[in-house]
């Protein structure tokens, strides 16, 4: 046999143990799917006969087809390296995020294939298409990032304010590289950062990109050996776990020994996304708790200990929580830097059209048409309100509609989205339902909802397929549970719910007057108006979002919740006006929502105002709020955050 024989026979065998090792990692994946979903998979892929001609199966009948085969087929067809990327990219579409993070893992994808497949994310020009894809926003927009010494309190008081105070809050500009930089601090300590901002301003987006950054080797590389990223969402499933199952949980099988990871923990970085999404109070955790790696702890403990430094004492955090959270948080935490997230500036909106769109031609058109609605170009700001836009959009040209949105307000944006692009109406009986659902997670705390909790509100297997294929809800597969793809939309449909005075766990308990003390109930009193929930909630009872409702529902609705929820926010601003005088943009931003001209014209009657806007939306707000100011003498406007290049201070003597 000659050389060259010879050459090409270890070649063979090698190609042919590789193909095999791609085929068992492969199958092993697909067993983690549920039999209707291994179904879904089958019919996403582009070959659906991929494994018709070996068993006889059809499409319909996947059932018939085990793991192991259809890893076979697809290795046979594709090869072993396209057998994986197909895979993974089917996984994403379906929204199997855990799945997706476990396959990451895999040796296969440490090496060669991991590398080829993030070369292909960076090469994408348009961003995925869902944003229930755990690796949307791939190349993300830059974000407006707010370094201050002290988080500001989101609120702003009249008079009893000194300029200084006012400057003091503005704080600093700063970039992502800067999150763990020498300028963020002076103190010796290992930085815990705390990522901040409204709801659906892109928080979770940037821990996620930090994480992703550092895998490919442009962010903290030099800083950081290990970065660990957990969503708390999740681990709230968890009741015990060891700091080792922790890091096993998000890492698989590391390279390294947990003991030789953890032996130098200044290298380390733990990012805890969503930590306020945890219904747990953390002085109930006892500081002295010190617990080692490989010891089973309550989940609470592990991360309070974290949190408190009290293990792991010299490694860094990064933590993203709602800024409403943060009254909550402050006071256990080691040492904390506040960073808020404020959004995309308007030129970055404009690069997030050119980015979701792959056609220029069609994000200019859909950009300009947004620039003709003011107001709805300010709330583009928010990624989430940037990614419902696109999408609207995106439909109207599909369907070669002219390119129009209407909407003023957040909520008018989601009653579009849900009910004139997603049409969820299609959902029937069962939509009021599944509000109810939405409704029971936001009283208990509640982001992971079960078959049973679903069947509790007479929805089935086929209504759970209807609300993935939508993409209003994302699967969990281990165990098998679902979330809504955004912590917003679960808050949209609760408030929804409160809107049609519907039962709450199964109770009679309430109704069209009553069931606004249920939301004080879960928020109390105090943050009532700073929570999505009630935001939605006011613009739902808008003149307009309730002739939406009843077009949706079919039935009328009494305008007597819309009277008593003003009424309770009547006797808020009332009340704090006699303590120092706070007027929350939470509170203005439900009167923005609502819409209700008369109510403003008789509620404010102060003449001396000092505020700082940090954002446009807030300026949105302000403009809104300060047309109905009647008596108002003397303003002072300070500009901060987005405005901080051209910062100015703005006086009026009226």
């Amino acid at each position: 046999m000659s050389a060259a024989d010879m050459a090409s026979g270890t070649d063979t065998a090698s190609a042919a143990k590789m193909a095999h090792g791609a085929q068992q990692r492969l199958a092993r994946m697909l067993e983690y799917m549920s039999k209707e979903q291994l179904r879904e998979f089958l019919l996403r892929l582009p070959d659906k006969d991929l494994c018709q001609h070996s068993t006889g199966a059809t499409p319909a009948q996947p059932e018939e087809v085990g793991c192991m085969e259809v890893a076979s087929c697809l290795v046979a067809r594709y090869g072993g390296q396209q057998a994986w990327d197909l895979a993974l990219q089917t996984w994403e579409q379906m929204g199997l995020s855990e799945l997706c993070a476990r396959a990451w893992k895999e040796p296969a994808m440490k090496s060669g294939i991991k590398e080829k497949y993030q070369n292909q994310r960076r090469e994408r020009s348009c961003l995925t298409q869902s944003w229930r894809n755990e690796y949307l926003h791939q190349k993300f927009t830059q974000l407006l990032l707010l370094h201050r010494s002290q988080p500001r309190g989101y609120d702003f008081r009249l008079r009893r304010r000194r300029n200084h105070e006012v400057a003091d809050e503005q704080g600093h500009l700063m970039e992502i590289g800067d999150l763990f930089g020498q300028g963020l601090s002076t103190q010796k300590q290992p930085p815990t950062v705390v990522v901040h901002g409204v709801a659906g301003i892109g928080k979770s987006t940037l821990a996620r990109q930090v994480r992703r950054a550092w895998e490919e080797g442009w962010l903290f590389k030099d800083r950081f050996k290990h970065v660990f990223y957990f969503n708390c969402r999740e681990l709230a499933q968890s009741e015990t776990m060891s700091l080792a199952e922790l890091i096993t949980k998000d890492w698989g099988t590391p390279d390294a020994s947990i003991g030789q990871i953890l032996s130098q923990p200044e290298q380390l970085l733990f990012i805890l996304d969503n930590l306020d999404e945890l219904k747990w109070d953390l002085k109930e955790q006892r500081s002295e708790l010190c617990p080692h790696w490989s010891q089973q702890q309550q989940v609470h403990t592990l991360l309070g200990s974290l949190l408190k430094k009290t293990l792991l004492p010299t490694a860094s955090l990064l933590i993203t929580a709602r800024i409403t959270a943060l009254r909550r948080l402050k006071t256990y935490l080691k040492h904390p830097h506040w960073v808020e997230v404020l959004g995309f500036s308007e030129s970055a909106r404009k690069e997030y059209f050119f980015q979701y769109f792959t056609d220029e031609i069609q994000a200019s058109r859909a950009f300009t048409s947004v620039e003709s609605n003011p107001a709805l170009l300010t709330m583009c700001l928010m990624p989430l309100v940037s990614w419902l836009v696109c999408t609207c959009l995106k439909q109207q040209m599909e369907q070669e509609q002219p390119l129009s949105l209407t909407s003023k307000t957040t909520t008018a944006l989601c009653l579009h989205y849900f009910f004139h692009v997603l049409q969820a109406q299609s959902l029937g009986t069962k939509l009021k339902g599944f509000c109810s659902l939405a409704a029971e997670g936001i009283c208990q705390g509640k982001t992971l909802f079960s078959p049973e909790d679903f069947r509790k509100y007479w929805l089935d297997g086929a209504n759970i397929s209807t609300l993935l294929n939508m993409g209003v809800i994302q699967e969990h597969p281990t165990p098998q549970s679902y979330s809504f793809i955004h912590l917003c939309f679960q808050e949209f449909f609760a408030a929804m719910s409160y809107a049609l005075c519907s039962t709450v766990l199964k109770s009679d308990r309430f109704n069209n007057i009553k069931f606004i003390t249920d939301l004080t109930d879960v928020y109390d009193r105090h943050d009532l108006f700073v929570e999505p929930t009630t935001c939605f909630l006011f613009g739902l009872l808008s003149d307009q979002g309730m002739r939406e409702m009843e077009s949706i529902f079919k039935r009328s609705l009494s305008r007597k919740s819309h009277s008593y929820l003003l009424q309770l926010a009547k006797s808020e601003v009332l009340e704090n006006h006699l303590s120092l005088d706070p007027y929350s943009w939470h509170l203005l931003h439900c009167f923005y929502e609502i819409q209700d001209k008369n109510f403003m014209k008789n509620i404010f009657t102060f003449n001396d105002m000092r505020i700082c806007v940090q954002t446009e939306m807030e300026l949105l707000l302000f403009t809104f709020f300060f047309t109905f100011c009647h008596d108002i003498k003397r303003l002072q406007l300070n500009a901060g955050g987005q405005h901080r290049q051209a910062e100015w201070t703005y006086s009026v003597f009226l």
